[in-house]
């Protein structure tokens, strides 16, 4: 997590100056008013801002704040609207990590301020329309600013996040305004929202749990508009269901991942400083000294990319890239300790110095051996990059799948991969060249079957999961 940590803390750090110019001119029009409506006025006038001047001050801070951290922090955007209500806590579950179900969550918390200082401000906001009226409106100007300056992206799930982080710090506010006041009734009311919220968080989180796999990362998060293509299959496709394997292979942990890498690099000669070397990403590990090596760790799939910084950079990234035999390259491998077994596929690709090793599922004494394994050649011939997304899993167990003619209307329905790219392009036709059961791994690290169905208009396949229910 820190790289998430870092930059909280940078939104934080770049907010400080807006929030507190904002607060002083604040301060400033207050100190007008109370000269002009006390000293100028007679000290036997009344001031009726002045029990609120504080809440107003903290108020004016955090709307620099939120217009720093919303609109001024942003890089230019595509000046596009997402419109799929739900899309980011469907996108937070299909990959299931801490990291991803910040997202929704943080937007949610960035508006609960406004919710518990708007009725400490002016009394008309203690009635809880008034309060959700200025939090969508203060959502909706924040995305309009977005769109229009084009930072960041207009998005409607953040409209619905802000609107309820509103309404919990409305809630909360209220909360300890009426207990204060020992109106008990009030006080059960208003606890109702923010435990319904905690509620249902949970219960998603305990439903994640008690799944017996895991969830796709790319799996649909919302159905693509699909309604003005014609759908043409240039392939065969049953309707009969049947079973097919479920395959796990044990994702790494933060510490198995390390001795991974201990082991990996000492082979090469390389030794980590576990105080300089290391950054810790959210299901993923950097091992780097910058210098000789650099080395990617993924621990879902435990899949990994790795780079020896010796070569020198001319050579690795000139226009005219170096050659290999399959012998060649599988004894250099055998030297990083990466056995590629014989049955998988060699291929050479258009990139200049680029081989990849391909299994398409391998089956081999009840495990399955899937994925790519890519190597990069220098200029001089040596092996500098590797990117192992190869994987060898065991049968967990089987599970009932979809046939390939219901995945091919979920298909129709837009269900599927890749739904963003498909909307942009808005094909009015659209010929199938192919459907193919595929395996990818689940935030769990089981490999689940999917149906990879090749789309031409696209020049891309696009997947539907094919666990049935």
């Amino acid at each position: 997590m820190h790289d998430f940590i870092s930059y909280i803390y940078y939104s934080f750090r770049e907010a400080v100056v807006p929030a507190l110019a904002l607060m002083a001119a604040g301060a400033m029009v207050l100190a007008a008013l109370y000269w002009w409506w006390y000293i100028r006025g007679g000290k036997e006038r009344r001031i009726p801002f002045l029990k609120q001047s504080a809440a107003i001050l903290l108020l004016l801070c955090y709307l620099g704040g939120l217009l720093a951290v919303t609109v001024l922090q942003r890089t230019n955007g595509s000046g596009m609207v997402q419109l799929h209500l739900f899309r980011a806590f469907r996108e937070a579950w299909n990959a299931f990590t801490l990291q991803v179900w910040v997202n929704p969550l943080l937007n949610i918390a960035m508006f609960v301020p406004l919710g518990v200082l708007l009725p400490l401000t002016a009394k008309p906001f203690r009635r809880w329309c008034w309060t959700l009226a200025a939090g969508a409106g203060t959502s909706l100007a924040v995305e309009a600013l977005q769109y229009l300056l084009e930072r960041g992206q207009a998005d409607v799930d953040d409209l619905f996040c802000n609107a309820l982080g509103t309404m919990l710090g409305y809630c909360l506010c209220m909360f300890v305004v009426c207990s204060a006041e020992k109106r008990w009734r009030q006080v059960l009311a208003y606890a109702a929202l923010p435990a319904l919220s905690a509620a249902v968080l949970a219960g998603v989180f305990a439903a994640y749990e008690l799944r017996p796999y895991g969830n796709l990362a790319d799996a649909p998060a919302f159905a693509a508009y699909t309604g003005g293509t014609r759908w043409v299959l240039e392939c065969g496709l049953s309707d009969e269901p049947g079973p097919a394997g479920v395959y796990w292979a044990e994702p790494f942990t933060t510490a198995s991942c390390d001795e991974f890498a201990v082991e990996f690099l000492e082979r090469q000669g390389f030794e980590i400083d576990f105080d300089r070397d290391v950054d810790y990403y959210d299901n993923t590990t950097f091992y780097s000294d910058h210098q000789t090596f650099s080395l990617w760790v993924y621990h879902n799939d435990r899949s990994y990319n790795y780079t020896d910084l010796r070569v020198e950079f001319d050579l690795r990234y000139s226009e005219k890239k170096g050659t290999a035999t399959e012998e060649e390259l599988r004894a250099a491998l055998a030297g990083l300790g990466i056995d590629v077994p014989a049955e998988v596929e060699f291929l050479e690709t258009e990139r200049d110095g680029e081989y990849v090793f391909r299994a398409g599922g391998v089956e081999k004494d009840g495990a399955i051996i899937d994925g790519e394994l890519i190597c990069q050649v220098a200029k001089d011939g040596s092996l500098y990059e590797v990117h192992n997304n190869m994987s060898v899993s065991t049968l967990y167990g089987d599970a009932l799948v979809l046939s390939e003619q219901e995945a091919y209307e979920r298909l129709q329905a837009g269900w599927f991969s890749l739904g963003d790219m498909f909307e942009y392009y808005a094909p009015r036709e659209v010929h199938i060249d192919s459907c193919r059961l595929e395996y990818r791994i689940d935030s769990k690290g089981f490999r689940q079957p999917v149906y990879l169905f090749e789309l031409r208009e696209l020049g891309a396949a696009v997947f539907v999961p094919a666990l049935a229910g």
